[in-house]
């Protein structure tokens, strides 16, 4: 039986907001807003937080999490899961769920679980169609071009593809095929546990680089990445901007 691993990266030293992960202006931390969105997904048979710092790990077990203490060396949320999943050997499928997606649901994750279980792929990740009102120019909202098959082509931070012949439609509309113009990747991650300690070691590439992408790695090294199409609305905390935003909209919900 495949077993499953969700592992939350989470530091303190984010550089555009620092202390991200331990905000609380909504009553919870913004790390139990991601673990309570992960922990909501039947498919997930163990969810870890791994952390540097010991005030994550505190909070963690304040709302009745679990947490694993990770090398502060490491240089990428990826290093930090690979790291983790070491301690528990006994996993198949890895699940990168990003601490900075409080809104995280059950729905990308189950796509996502449930792809990698029956294409089998080294590595998996999620994707939505584009969301209505936000403009391509917008380099926070990465886009995705995918092969026949599903696996992605290229990520990048500008718009893609190019529609030579119709450059002014509405990015939300769809194509003469029925499916969305644009795709905004969604950073939800699956790995075999093998092949994760594998991309973990390789360097870092020129692409990568330039986009500011790791997964491009993957690809630069020749592998493939499958993309699963779902629904999820959630956006990533990245800025004081994107925080406020998000209570806004959290707290919206309550009412």
């Amino acid at each position: 039986m495949t077993r499953v691993l969700a592992v939350i990266p989470a530091r303190l030293a984010s550089t555009r907001l620092p202390r991200k992960v331990l905000l609380n202006k909504t009553g919870k931390t913004l790390i139990q807003h991601v673990w309570e969105g992960a922990k909501s997904c039947p498919a997930i048979d163990k969810l870890v937080v791994a952390t540097d710092a010991e005030e994550v790990k505190a909070a963690v077990r304040k709302f009745g999490g679990e947490s694993i203490m990770t090398s502060e060396s490491c240089q990428s949320g990826t290093d930090r899961v690979a790291e983790a999943a070491r301690s528990y050997p006994g996993f198949d499928i890895i699940v990168n769920v990003q601490g900075d997606e409080p809104e995280m649901a059950k729905e990308p994750l189950q796509a996502l679980i449930e792809g990698m279980l029956k294409r089998s792929p080294e590595m998996g990740t999620v994707a939505v169609a584009w969301p209505h009102g936000v403009p391509l120019s917008e380099p926070g909202f990465v886009k995705v071009v995918t092969d026949l098959r599903g696996n992605a082509l290229y990520f990048s931070r500008s718009p893609i593809p190019f529609y030579r012949d119709n450059p002014d439609a509405a990015p939300e509309s769809l194509r003469a095929d029925g499916q969305p113009r644009y795709w905004k990747h969604v950073g939800l991650y699956a790995y075999h546990a093998a092949f994760l300690q594998k991309y973990a070691s390789m360097k870092p590439t020129a692409l990568e680089q330039a986009e500011g992408l790791e997964q491009l790695r993957a690809l630069e090294n020749g592998h493939r990445i499958a993309v699963f199409p779902t629904a999820y609305s959630g956006y990533e905390v990245n800025t004081p901007a994107d925080y406020e935003a998000f209570v806004a909209r959290e707290l919206a919900r309550k009412v």
